[in-house]
């Protein structure tokens, strides 16, 4: 346990400026595009939801970019051992199981993901707080709203994507997020040992999740439990053979 939580520390000290700038970038986005949504708002202007007006002001493409951004950077930090002092080499030859190598990495790239799904939450809601100060700087107040964090919280598909509630909702967004976490650093693995063929496993789970997130984000789709839950057992099955033959592919030393 000692020798996993050294190198957690190691492997998530190698992505924690980068993970920082991004999750500072993502929240300013957050406040800076809807503020430009709102330039033109007065008292005289038909309001919309502010659910509606983060939606339009483009904060969902917004998040895409700065994901895939944290994806390439964590893309990157694997790379980087094969960089200069080929430090891959050092970390294959420590006393410790490779399992522990394996997770040590993984739960840095999932504490980085979680730390951007945080910016994102207080991007949501330092932007709904600067619009609800600019509609209560209205005829005194008058024009003030009352739970509407939480209301537009619950009405936005998009946070409730990030952020579900109900068992459902939390079993497919963590299923999406395990396939993805797990799929991009076992695609990275097949490439360094030179089995890019596995690497279709990987692209053909992209259209589960896209069948996952476009259900998730359609407004007018109504859930049918069953497929649900087959969808997310399909996911996590995908994502215990993305666990297994990357593990097998450290333990044999082909990453080399």
């Amino acid at each position: 346990m000692k020798a996993f939580y050294r190198l957690l520390n190691y492997e998530f000290g190698e992505l924690l400026r980068g993970v920082l700038i991004l999750c500072g970038g993502l929240i300013a986005a957050s406040w800076i595009f809807v503020r430009i949504e709102l330039k033109d708002y007065s008292s005289y202007t038909v309001h919309e939801r502010f659910e509606d007006i983060y939606s339009s002001s483009g904060m969902p493409i917004v998040f895409l970019v700065f994901m895939l951004a944290l994806l390439a950077l964590f893309v990157k930090s694997i790379y980087s051992a094969y960089w200069g002092s080929k430090s891959v080499y050092t970390l294959l030859t420590l006393p410790v199981k490779r399992e522990v190598l394996y997770f040590s990495k993984l739960t840095a790239f999932g504490i980085s993901v979680l730390l951007l799904l945080s910016s994102q939450l207080t991007g949501f809601v330092l932007a709904y707080r600067y619009m609800a100060d600019k509609v209560s700087s209205y005829s005194e107040g008058q024009f003030e709203m009352t739970n509407g964090l939480f209301l537009a919280f619950i009405r936005s598909d998009f946070m409730r994507l990030l952020w579900p509630y109900g068992f459902l909702n939390i079993l497919s967004t963590a299923s999406i997020l395990i396939v993805l976490i797990t799929g991009v650093y076992y695609v990275v693995l097949c490439d360094r040992s030179k089995r890019r063929l596995s690497i279709t496993l990987f692209i053909a789970c992209f259209f589960i999740l896209f069948l996952m997130i476009g259900a998730r984000l359609d407004p007018v789709y109504t859930y049918d439990p069953a497929k649900i839950v087959t969808g997310c057992a399909v996911l996590l099955a995908i994502s215990v053979v993305f666990i297994w033959h990357s593990i097998y592919l450290l333990k044999k030393g082909t990453v080399a």
